[in-house]
């Protein structure tokens, strides 16, 4: 937990919503030991806003779950160092290994609800992904690949048409519009 306590806390909160998240995300970590696992209805996940070098298009996944373009990302399960969560989940999920981080730590936090759902034959019921996440710029002509298990396409967006092809109804909407705020004022 150590590691997770630590990025957190050294984070700089850039808005309200940060702010409140990162008390909340401390105070998860510091009481409940299972927040890095699936145990609890809500738990830790990292997300990676991975951009081409002129930073206006984004690595997405086009994910079997949702049926829908989103930024890449995956669950904790138990690793408190987020940053290595979230390179693995980059490399699980486009093959891409080659990045650069963009900035100093954590990039953004943000609270997101996920809807129940089936996933591998099993009901999921609604909860809350405490999302990480980082900034990367990788080349857009890097080898990517699909992970045919999670997704059926991996590609280059730009930032608008991400934000234009993610529902209204998806609080990951807000964290998109958030990020590229973020991106356009570094």
């Amino acid at each position: 937990m150590e590691r997770a306590i630590t990025a957190i806390r050294n984070f700089t909160p850039s808005c309200e919503q940060e702010e409140v998240d990162k008390t909340l995300f401390l105070d998860l970590l510091a009481n409940n030991p299972k927040c890095l696992t699936r145990d609890l209805i809500g738990h830790f996940t990292a997300s990676a806003w991975v951009m081409n070098p002129a930073r206006d298009k984004i690595l997405c996944a086009h994910h079997n779950l949702y049926k829908r373009w989103a930024w890449l990302g995956g669950h904790c399960d138990g690793d408190d160092d987020f940053l290595a969560v979230i390179k693995r989940e980059i490399a699980e999920e486009s093959g891409v290994t080659k990045l650069e981080q963009f900035g100093d730590g954590i990039f953004s936090l943000e609270s997101l609800s996920v809807v129940s759902h089936q996933k591998n034959g099993k009901y999921v019921p609604a909860h809350c992904h405490w999302n990480i996440t980082y900034a990367f710029i990788a080349d857009e002509d890097c080898y990517i690949r699909i992970k045919e298990d999670e997704n059926s396409e991996v590609g280059w967006l730009y930032f608008d048409e991400l934000v234009d092809r993610t529902p209204d109804t998806t609080s990951v909407k807000a964290a998109y519009r958030k990020i590229i705020d973020k991106v356009r004022r570094s």
